[in-house]
């Protein structure tokens, strides 16, 4: 089942206009761009913070404002690792899947130490991004 399929299929069963918002926290463009053009086609909400503060100010503010966050580690003031921290601290059922190229093994233990839920390298595959997403978004609401 696609993504497209499933989320749609979850929205009619529990609410027609229901839209997935996914936070990405990515403060490199290009990345963003391509995410923004892989998940433009589905019924998501994407929003976009540049740094690890903005995305902890989020939550803060609303702890139920995404459904899941796409999570870069190499970020401006405070780092992915740190982000993931204090985001699962505030609401820990929001999956955070670490979107990043720091693809070695002590990075990858450092993501799922700090509480991330997924790890996916860049430059990422486009199917497993896809499949990722669909099923936290479809599984878990």
């Amino acid at each position: 089942m696609n993504l497209y399929k499933s989320v749609v299929e979850n929205s009619q069963v529990n609410d027609v206009n229901h839209n997935f918002k996914v936070l990405v926290v990515e403060d490199d463009d290009v990345s963003y761009l391509l995410l923004h053009e892989i998940l433009s086609a589905y019924p998501i909400n994407l929003g976009r913070v540049y740094n690890g503060e903005e995305a902890i100010d989020i939550f803060i503010n609303d702890k139920k404002a995404y459904n899941l966050v796409l999570m870069d580690i190499r970020l401006p003031k405070i780092n992915g690792y740190d982000a993931t921290r204090e985001i699962k601290e505030i609401n820990p059922s929001v999956p955070v899947i670490a979107v990043t190229a720091y693809a070695h093994t002590q990075g990858v233990i450092d993501c799922f130490s700090s509480g991330c839920d997924e790890f996916i390298a860049k430059p990422f595959d486009i199917n497993k991004i896809v499949k990722v997403i669909e099923q936290y978004l479809v599984l878990r609401n």
